[in-house]
């Protein structure tokens, strides 16, 4: 499992590298989305997020940019509200390809993970009016408490949330 996270993270790392988002395809998205290609995510490929390559390319490049905080990424990406949105990108895409680009720095938040953070009453609270980007930082404090706390990879944390989500259903 080890070789397939360090595999996966390699692979996705480049693709979603700066250069590598500009030339990015509407084949490397879909792929991206696919269970067979990320080896992890079922069920992140239901909305097409590839109809304006340009955009989408655009949203990316933000998001991968380490020299802007990731609260003021998320915001300018947040589904609805941000300025560079991309209709169907939202926190269960956006977060796993920060995890694959940094596996070390970001956890996937996602309604599997969610479920699970709160069933064991570990899902931060949000102040009214916080942006995807607050939010963000929020859960994903929590997610990298556990997983220093258990010593597990960001990677693996996600598999055990999801099993937990899938046992409180």
């Amino acid at each position: 499992m080890r070789l397939q996270e360090v595999e996966v993270c390699e692979y996705w790392s480049v693709i979603f590298s700066p250069k590598g988002v500009a030339t990015l395809t509407k084949q490397d998205m879909t792929g991206f989305l696919s269970f067979r290609q990320n080896r992890r995510w079922r069920e992140i490929s239901k909305e097409d997020v590839a109809v304006d390559m340009p955009r989408l390319r655009t949203a990316l490049g933000i998001l991968i940019d380490e020299e802007t905080s990731i609260t003021e990424r998320l915001d300018r990406l947040e589904p609805g509200r941000g300025t560079e949105a991309v209709p169907y990108l939202g926190k269960a895409k956006l977060s796993p390809i920060l995890l694959v680009t940094n596996p070390r720095r970001y956890g996937v938040w996602n309604d599997y993970s969610e479920r699970a953070l709160r069933g064991m009453g570990l899902f931060p609270d949000f102040a009214a009016g916080d942006h995807l980007g607050a939010q963000y930082c929020a859960v994903n404090e929590v997610l990298l408490g556990l997983a220093a706390e258990y010593s597990l990879s960001l990677w693996r944390l996600d598999i055990i949330l999801e099993q937990l989500a899938r046992l409180v259903r």
